[in-house]
């Protein structure tokens, strides 16, 4: 067997490993099946925290359902190459404005991040200069403004 082969055959397997601990794709021959589950599940258990962390409102807002939610929506949409907790929850909640099951409560939440950030193919950038914002909340439209610097004016308004 040449040693080109072996890289080629562990490149396979590598590959396939991290596909069933994040993909929750079946576990390749050779690994133990329980503990490539388990390290699975604490993986998301782990990503689930770090978007809490990130989006407290969406967390709050969606209360017990937020755990079903996002590691069902966790297990169709695997982690990106930067693993960004605030880009994670920035794609998730793209997912429940899609399916219009977007809480008003975290609408503010969701503004000031995109004040903050664009999100991209290649991941989170930061927006720099002045950066205008509004968005529907309720009975209320909420105008916002990044200035150069980064502090944030908000402005609520009656609709």
């Amino acid at each position: 067997m040449s040693a080109r082969t072996a890289r080629e055959r562990l490149a396979e397997a590598q590959s396939a490993l991290v596909r069933s601990l994040a993909q929750g794709a079946p576990v390749p021959a050779g690994f133990n099946a329980e503990r490539v589950q388990e390290t699975a599940r604490t993986l998301l258990a782990k990503r689930r925290r770090r978007v809490q962390r990130s989006w407290p409102r969406l967390t709050e807002a969606l209360g017990e359902s937020f755990r079903p939610r996002f590691d069902a929506w966790a297990q169709e949409n695997p982690m990106e190459l930067e693993a960004s907790p605030l880009a994670d929850g920035r794609r998730f909640a793209d997912a429940l404005l899609g399916a219009g099951e977007f809480p008003d409560m975290a609408r503010e939440e969701l503004l000031i991040f995109e004040l903050r950030y664009h999100l991209t193919g290649q991941g989170l950038v930061p927006r720099r200069g002045l950066t205008l914002r509004s968005m529907r909340i309720g009975s209320s439209i909420l105008l916002a403004a990044r200035l150069p610097g980064g502090r944030v004016l908000r402005l609520r308004l009656p609709f």
